[in-house]
């Protein structure tokens, strides 16, 4: 609020010893700038605080429209965020508690990837995602992951295909290593897929990026099968297993699973761990796989939303 104090007088002469003056205080009311002893300046929320605030709302989404809803909104609020914001200097830890962030590389070569998921009404997936890297120009670009819905009940992932941001199978993503093929790039992702209500998977992922085109599935993984773009690790719903970066190692480490009993063999919705562990060791530009190493069974935290609950199935002696 402001107040004015203005002078009127009958004579205006300076000269006259009877000028009379009369004084009026004019109060205006500024609601622009005051109201109610409060500042109106518009509070800026935090954009973190925003896909948090998004995010609870997609995990709470009473039935799959407002789940949909709910997906696609956090989706264009990822992409904005980001487009408008430094990845490298922004507090996104409130995220890394709910969803999977990862990120490595220094200068040019750095990339982040950012994943969540919601679980349907009948245990598949929905998952969303962006990643976030730089240009030859050094430029921070951001790309959104689009879930490739499979039409087919109970369909697998396969191994040895490329995929492209825009049909991505979708998986969390929690640990990222960067290796180089030559001079180029390679990014392995170990990820956890929820897949359906019998089975759980356990991904290791490659991509690389050329000319800001991003590409899931380099031929760099030596299996024992010939080259193949990933590794995928399928099991019970009921039980859990190990994938994880040994940094102390050097090497992937990951448990062997086995069918139960020789009836079960590819029925890979009962498979599980057998207590023995395998790894993928990078050599001459590939991953290779070395069977029955000797490792402890690391403790290993869900950094996402995972909405089951694992329990450890008996092992089948």
């Amino acid at each position: 609020m402001e107040c004015t104090i203005i002078r009127q007088c009958n004579d205006l002469n300076p000269r006259s010893s009877h000028m009379k003056c009369f004084f009026f205080v004019i109060c205006l009311f500024n609601f622009g700038w005051v109201e109610m002893g409060h500042s109106s300046t518009p509070v800026v929320e935090n954009p973190i605080d925003k896909l948090v605030g998004l995010h609870q709302n997609l995990i709470q989404a009473a039935d799959e429209d407002e789940l949909h809803l709910a997906h696609l909104a956090l989706q264009e609020a990822m992409l904005d965020t980001w487009r408008s914001n430094d990845f490298w200097t922004t507090s996104w830890d409130a995220l890394g508690d709910r969803m999977g962030v990862v990120h490595v590389g220094e200068k040019n070569e750095r990339l982040a990837i950012i994943t969540w998921n919601a679980e349907k009404k009948n245990r598949t997936q929905l998952y969303g995602g962006v990643v976030i890297f730089f240009d030859r120009f050094g430029h921070q670009i951001v790309k959104e992951l689009e879930q490739y819905a499979s039409k087919v009940a109970n369909s697998s992932i396969d191994s040895k295909k490329r995929f492209k941001p825009e049909k991505w199978p979708g998986a969390i993503y929690y640990e990222l290593i960067l290796q180089h093929l030559g001079k180029t790039p390679i990014y392995t992702l170990l990820g956890w897929d929820g897949a359906d209500g019998i089975r759980t998977r356990k991904i290791v992922e490659t991509l690389t990026i050329n000319g800001g085109k991003l590409r899931f599935g380099a031929p760099v993984i030596d299996a024992g099968k010939g080259s193949q773009k990933r590794l995928i690790l399928e099991f019970a719903d009921t039980v859990t297993a190990m994938l994880r970066w040994r940094e102390d190692l050097n090497m992937i480490v990951m448990d062997h699973l086995s069918a139960p009993d020789a009836s079960l063999l590819g029925r890979t919705a009962f498979y599980g761990p057998d207590m023995t562990y395998d790894a993928l060791v990078w050599q001459k530009n590939h991953w290779v796989l070395k069977e029955n190493i000797d490792v402890r069974d690391p403790d290993m935290k869900d950094p996402w939303n995972n909405p089951k609950r694992p329990r450890r199935r008996p092992r089948n002696g």
